[in-house]
Parts: C-alpha cells; structure tokens; sequence
C-alpha cells in the first residue's frame, strides 16, 4: 500500500551539478556595523574522498523557531514591550516552538559551514552557471517584509544546486520580525503610525536604507569592502576569486524586490539583471493622499508631494532614468488582482524594454503570472506544515489553491530560463 508522505517534499527542486550546498550563516559583526546579516549558499563537494558525516542546515539559523515565532507574535499579538508579551505571549511561543513541524526539518542536500572551526566538511565546488562567462555568478537576495530571509531558503537552495553563489540579506531597517543586531541585542519590526500621523516618508527611507545594506553587502563579498570578523573566513577565500564583479543578480521577494530595484537602479553598472517574485512595486494610501509607484526611483520619479519635505528624490542615487537593466517579474495570481499594482510592475517592465529597445543583444523584461499563487507561495511555507494542515489553513497563511510544489517548481523554472540567457 502507497503511503502518502506527510509534508510536500522538496527534492524536486533541488536537482543540479552540485554534489551538496554548502550553508554558511554569517550574523551581525560588532566590528563592522555596515554588514547586514548575510545566510550564503554555495555549490559544495566534501573535501575528503571519504566524507564523514556532514550536518545539515535547518530552515533557520541555528535552528531559531522560538526567535522567529516571538518576532511574528510581536507584530500579530501584541507589543514586544508590553507585560502581555514579556509574560505570556513570548513564553507561549517558546512551548508552541517546541512543537513546531519546522523544528525538526532539514533542507534537503545541505551542508552546514560554521564560522568556528577551521576543519571543514566540505568546500567550494565552483560550477560554470553561464553561457556567456568562465566567472562564477553571484545572487544577492532581499527578503520581504516581515520577512528574515530564511522563508526563501529553498530558492536560494536550489539555485546554489544549479551552480550559483546566493547571498541572502536579513535586513536591520524595522521591516524584518526580529533581527540580531551588532551589539547583541535585535531589533523588531517598526509598527506604522496610522491615520493622520502616516507620512510616505516612513517607506521610502527605510527601502533607501535597506537599498544601502544591499549594495554594502554586495561589495564586501566581493572584496570591495573590508571589515568584521567573518571576512578573512575560508570557504570566503575560496569563492571571492571566482566571482565576477560585474555581473551580479538582483534578487528579492516582495518588500525585497522593492529593495533590490533600487540598488540596481542606483548601480546598473554593478547587475547583469533582476529576478523580482511577486514585487511590491505600488503603493496606494490613497485616503491620505498618497499614492505613488515604489520605489520612485525605479520608475525615473521624483517622491510624492509630501516625502522629505517637498518633491525630492533620494539621496541614494542620481539616475533619472529608473531601472534599465533586464528583468523577469515573476507574480502571484493575487497580486495580479490588484489593480494599481499590477499596472505598475507592467509600467516597470514595458520602461525597461523601451529602454533597451535598440540593443538585440539585451533580452527582453517579461511579467509572468503562476495561476492559482497567493503571495506565500513563493516562501517556505507551503514545506514547513504538514499538508493536513496546509489544507485547513492555506487562506489563513496567504496560500493559493495551486500545488505548492507545482508553485514553486513553475516559480524556479522561470527564473532558471531567465538566467541562462546571460
């Protein structure tokens, strides 16, 4: 009698010429402030022809379910300051962690690389990724809001399988649930004012910040920046030299792709291209008055009336004339729904290719709709709950009625296409 497993299994996705992945979680440094946290996923090979027995990487750093689950409870429940937090929410979340299905799960053809010991089970295993380039590839990724960047490891797996170096960024703006900070304390998501005290201001400076740790982390991988007690980390050494400086992708989920369009607009010199899943690229206060695509920049705008004192742009960058560099935009049939955000993720994508119209040798920028996707089919989550429980609570969580495997396997197909043309 066939036996149906319990979780939707991820195997599927993780086919590619890296015999492992190699995890290597890099947290904040109190000797370099500039770095955000950085989770790196590598192709992998053991080093010896007898391995021993490799450990591999969990869903989360350090297999931190309790800290993660505060942080949402914080923005779900109550206040992480006030004595309903401090006396039962949080010591709530810390039992509910103990049961939690993710605990006790592990991503598929890892290996995880500490930061403490010199004597490691695996090391690099370059693989050339590109038609078009010896150098290896190097994916930077923004999570989304609310987000830490450890809902997206799959991806990040699965591309590193495939070859690539994927650095996924776990931002320090107030837009993360919780997130360790240099000195050893974390800092939790910055609730919004609402009604009369909102100001666009709020938005825009905080991707402008996330935009800044982004590129910062970009340089320091590369070995433009210097700094903090990781640099000179071995398996570093290994792949710095292999990484094409040039060509770097963009990457970001939602919040994340908001954050990664602004970079590249900032540095188009710096990216070969972007992969935005299901980008937040509109925002629509429109009973306060505001209403503006996001980021301005992007789009080659100024800030609304209202931001910054006047109509001004940011300070990050000087280009006017938004992102130009190819993209794929890859949306849930939800986001697809709302209106004003579909037309300007449309609006982003047709100024690319007008801008790139006269040189063949650029691909084209396309939007992709997966059917039946909420915005959480392109996380985690779908593998993280059993699917009797995925079934009860797939609204709840932002879940579509599409295959989760079927989801992300379209999700990853796009995205493998895309790249392969560079």
């Amino acid at each position: 009698m066939k036996v149906t497993p319990l979780f939707h299994s991820p195997h599927r996705l993780l086919v590619g010429d890296a015999p492992l992945v190699g995890v290597l979680d890099l947290p904040s440094s109190a000797s370099n402030h500039e770095r955000p946290p950085i989770r790196l996923f590598f192709p992998a090979t053991t080093v010896s022809p007898k391995p021993r027995r490799v450990k591999q990487a969990r869903y989360f750093v350090n297999n931190r379910v309790s800290y993660v689950l505060q942080g949402f409870a914080h923005i779900a429940l109550a206040r992480h300051t006030t004595k309903l937090y401090r006396f039962i929410v949080r010591p709530l979340m810390w039992i509910v962690s103990l049961f939690f299905p993710v605990r006790f799960l592990k991503i598929p053809d890892t290996a995880l690389v500490t930061t403490k010991k010199d004597d490691f089970p695996v090391k690099y295993a370059p693989l050339n990724n590109s038609s078009k380039s010896k150098s290896q590839s190097l994916i930077m990724f923004s999570h989304g809001l609310t987000g830490t960047g450890e809902e997206n490891a799959l991806f990040c797996t699965a591309l590193a399988k495939r070859g690539y170096v994927v650095a996924c960024i776990h931002h320090r703006d107030g837009s993360s649930s919780r997130v360790p900070m240099p000195d050893g304390t974390c800092k939790f998501y910055e609730h919004l004012p609402n009604g009369d005290d909102y100001s666009p201001n709020h938005r825009l400076e905080q991707v402008s910040f996330r935009a800044k740790e982004f590129l910062y982390a970009t340089k320091w991988l590369l070995g433009e920046e210097q700094g903090g007690d990781d640099y000179d980390h071995p398996i570093l050494q290994q792949i710095r030299p292999k990484l094409d400086t040039k060509k770097v992708i963009a990457s970001g989920f939602s919040y994340g792709s908001t954050t990664c369009s602004l970079a590249a607009t900032a540095q188009p010199n710096r990216f070969q291209c972007a992969v935005f899943l299901d980008g937040w690229f509109h925002v629509d206060y429109s009973s306060k008055g505001y209403l503006y695509n996001f980021p301005p920049e992007a789009f080659g705008e100024d800030w609304p009336n209202g931001a910054n004192n006047g109509n001004e742009r940011s300070h990050v960058i000087e280009n006017k004339e938004g992102l130009t560099i190819p993209s794929i935009f890859i949306n849930s049939a939800q986001f697809e729904g709302y209106e004003k955000l579909y037309a300007a993720t449309t609006t982003l994508a047709n100024n690319i290719n007008s801008h790139n119209k006269h040189d063949s040798t650029i691909p084209e920028s396309k939007l992709h709709v997966i059917p039946n996707t909420k915005h959480q089919n392109f996380c985690d989550v779908g593998f993280w709950l059993p699917k009797v429980l995925l079934r009860r609570l797939g609204k709840l969580l932002a879940l579509g009625d599409a295959d989760v495997l079927e989801a992300s396997e379209n999700i990853l197909d796009l995205t493998l296409k895309f790249l392969k043309q560079f």
